[in-house]
């Protein structure tokens, strides 16, 4: 009788077993957003942190400018300010003619674009490239070269991408944070 019921239970850890393995091989893996959604833009943070090169803020301090300045591959002139202010300035891919500013002041509840942003970016001009693969924080702000070349900046959920074929950033219409391309197409927050 013993034989028996150890039979069985090592008939039911097997089946129990063989279950739960096709259990998890039917589990969905993650896969892009359904319905044609949007993935987003913007890379994630803990990537950067993790896997590209960490420089110091002090390397790309300009004397008597506030904060710390660098050029993008593009050749824009970008910087981090006080609070962790940041922005670009120059020629901004899918901005409207002679709109060559976008940034972030902290006390802002978007990143935007335009004379507005022209009107407070501080004086300051970089000498030094963030290289791709590389990324620098200053005052809680990090900004970052992708290996494919483009500019990313972000302070908490505040944030802009600057591609070669566009400029990605997190905009606000009073309903939801969005994320906008080309300073024209906005789409709801992922």
């Amino acid at each position: 009788m013993a034989v028996i019921a150890m039979r069985r239970a090592r008939g039911w850890s097997v089946g129990a077993g063989l279950i739960g393995s096709l259990l998890y091989m039917a589990t969905p893996a993650p896969a892009d957003p359904a319905g044609g959604a949007l993935a987003s833009p913007f890379p994630e943070i803990e990537h950067i942190t993790g896997w590209y090169e960490h420089l110091a803020a002090d390397e790309f301090v300009v004397a008597g400018r506030p904060g710390i300045w660098f050029l993008s591959p593009a050749g824009l002139n970008c910087g981090i300010w006080v609070w962790g202010s940041f922005g670009c300035q120059g020629q901004i891919p899918g901005a409207p003619p002679g709109d060559n500013h976008i940034a972030w002041f902290n006390g802002n509840r978007s990143v935007h674009h335009g004379w507005t942003a022209a009107m407070q970016f501080p004086a300051g001009q970089a000498v030094r490239a963030l290289p791709p693969r590389s990324y620098v924080t200053f005052e809680s702000t990090t900004c970052a070269v992708t290996p494919d070349g483009n500019t990313y900046c972000e302070h908490g959920a505040n944030k802009f991408m600057i591609t070669s074929q566009g400029t990605w950033f997190k905009g606000w219409d009073d309903r939801r944070s969005q994320a906008c391309n080309a300073y024209g197409s906005c789409v709801p927050d992922w």
